[in-house]
């Protein structure tokens, strides 16, 4: 997973890296009966964490949700080559070395060949779930766990779930305030009144706590249940709804 480079971070996480953050869901929101999300999970890592801590018993669903869920895997001679559903090689394996195309004009030119062979060959292509093998393995024993695609700019289909759960993905060091804002109030939109939105932000930073805060779906707007530490965002949480607030009592705001 170190290896895979793909929509502008590298697909890993890893174990036990949300304790303290999991804590306020289960502190603050009763799970036994929820339908949550967790977008941007990367390989399952932490998902599966969560999911451990859930009533065994309880008829909760769980849905590991990233936008680069899959590559598609063609071999050419001794390479194999990895591509994004749109067609982009983002790594090509061989024997004795590693390269990735799309981050280097230079790399792509040295792999031109291999990448124009295996492009002939994706109709073909071996599906490669990017989900750790524990991962995996919860996903074949559990039918409450699931996986599925998700761009978190986009609404999240189907019946709105309880809880999203957001971890190191709506950061200032992926996106302008504008974006982040952007995906706040689409993931609002995604949920019920009454849902929850857990907002987690640990980097890997030396002497850098976890950060997290947990916030409830009121009306239009979300409002603070419980953090941890100073969430990197939650200014830009404060300003969800706000624009449509003021359209509302604005002078032409009646529509």
């Amino acid at each position: 997973m170190s290896s895979v480079y793909v929509g502008g971070t590298i697909k890993i996480t890893g174990a036990a890296r949300h304790p303290e953050t999991d804590r306020l869901l289960l502190d603050h929101v009763d799970l036994s009966h929820a339908a949550i999300v967790d977008i941007g999970a990367s390989d399952g890592s932490t998902s599966l964490d969560l999911v451990e801590q859930l009533p065994p018993s309880g008829s909760w669903s769980y849905t590991i949700a990233d936008l680069y869920l899959t590559l598609r895997a063609v071999r050419v001679g001794r390479r194999t080559a990895l591509f994004t559903d749109d067609g982009t090689c983002v790594l090509v394996v061989g024997p004795r070395a590693m390269a990735w195309p799309a981050e280097s004009g230079a790399v792509a030119a040295l792999y031109s060949r291999v990448v124009a062979r295996a492009s002939q060959r994706l109709a073909g292509a071996t599906e490669v779930l990017l989900l750790n093998p524990a991962t995996r393995e919860l996903l074949a024993r559990d039918p409450r766990v699931t996986h599925r695609v998700h761009d978190i700019f986009e609404p999240w289909p189907g019946e709105r779930p309880d809880v999203i759960k957001v971890a190191n993905l709506l950061r200032r060091l992926y996106f302008d305030d504008e974006s982040l804002l952007r995906a706040l109030e689409t993931l609002h939109g995604s949920l019920p009144d009454g849902g929850h939105l857990l907002l987690v932000d640990n980097p890997r930073l030396l002497d850098t706590s976890p950060r997290a805060g947990l916030y409830v779906r009121s009306g239009p707007r979300f409002e603070e249940v419980a953090r941890v530490g100073e969430p990197e965002i939650a200014d830009l949480v404060s300003r969800v709804g706000q624009t449509s607030s003021q359209d509302a009592t604005g002078p032409a705001g009646h529509h």
